[in-house]
Parts: structure tokens; C-alpha cells; sequence
């Protein structure tokens, strides 16, 4: 995806996060979170052309949805690495600039709480929900600057 359509879907998943309660609505606030810190992972990594953007959509690790020959069509192709799925897949080889190591530490600690929360039912607590929600905030925040400072060069 493009640079701009990353950050229109951060304002779409981030409004409906904030119609959301995390407690009662945890599994799908926590969701469009996630989806939302993703979508900043790959707008701070096209900034800084550590991946490329375009009109292509992942579907597996290195395969993307693109254009077809029929006007609204979209067929699988192997392309260079454009949005990552996950922080961590596909594993990115290049240096990665200090800012955006931090959005990736970031997801991290969101991340984090995926599988015990959503998956395995553990009982969600204002400390899970503060945490995942200051890392979310700083996130965006950061994927903002990065991409920002990008434009200035």
C-alpha cells in the first residue's frame, strides 16, 4: 500500500477503536489496534525506503495482490518487500533506522498480548489495557514523525 492510504486506515481503525470499551469490545479494540500499529510499521517503513510502497497488497510473506488485466481485478505476484504482515514477517535484512526499530519494539509489546488475551481467554486488566494502549499511542506518534521528516528530505 501507499504511504497515504496507511495513515487513512490508522484514522478509520483508530475511530472505531475509540467507539470501542476495551474491557467489553477487548478482543476487536484490541484487533484494530494491532491492525492500526501495523499499518504505521509499514508507512515508517516506506518513508524511509527500507520497503517499497505501491498499488500492491500483501497476502503472504512476499506475495502480493496486484492488478489484474480486467479493470477490478487482482492476481497473486512475487514482488520486492512492500508491507509486512507482521513486525518480524517477512524478517526485513536491512539496517533499520533507530525510530522505526522503536515502532517495531513497540508492536512488540503489543503483541504481546495476543495470544494470552484474544487467544487463550487470560482476564484483561487496566495494566494490559494501559500498556497496549501507550504503546499504540506512541506508535502512531512515531510512524507520524518518521514519515514527516521523510517528506522534509
Amino acid at each position: 500500500m501507499k504511504i497515504a492510504s496507511h495513515f487513512e486506515k490508522i484514522e478509520r481503525f483508530d475511530a472505531l477503536r475509540n467507539r470501542l470499551d476495551q474491557f467489553e469490545d477487548f478482543e476487536i479494540w484490541f484487533w484494530t489496534t494491532m491492525n492500526a500499529g501495523t499499518n504505521a510499521v509499514n508507512a515508517a517503513l516506506h518513508a524511509t525506503g527500507i520497503t517499497e510502497d505501491g498499488s500492491w497488497y500483501p497476502q503472504q510473506p512476499g506475495v502480493y495482490m496486484v492488478e489484474g488485466d480486467q479493470p477490478d481485478s487482482f492476481v497473486a505476484a512475487f514482488k520486492p518487500m512492500g508491507d509486512v504482515l507482521h513486525v518480524g514477517r517477512p524478517k526485513i535484512e536491512k539496517p533499520i533506522p533507530e525510530k522505526v526499530q522503536k515502532i517495531a519494539d513497540l508492536m512488540d509489546v503489543i503483541e504481546e498480548w495476543r495470544d494470552p488475551c484474544v487467544r487463550d481467554g487470560e482476564p484483561v486488566t487496566q495494566e494490559i489495557v494501559d500498556k497496549v494502549d501507550t504503546a499504540y499511542h506512541e506508535v502512531i506518534a512515531l510512524a507520524r514523525e518518521v514519515a514527516t521528516e521523510a517528506e522534509g528530505v
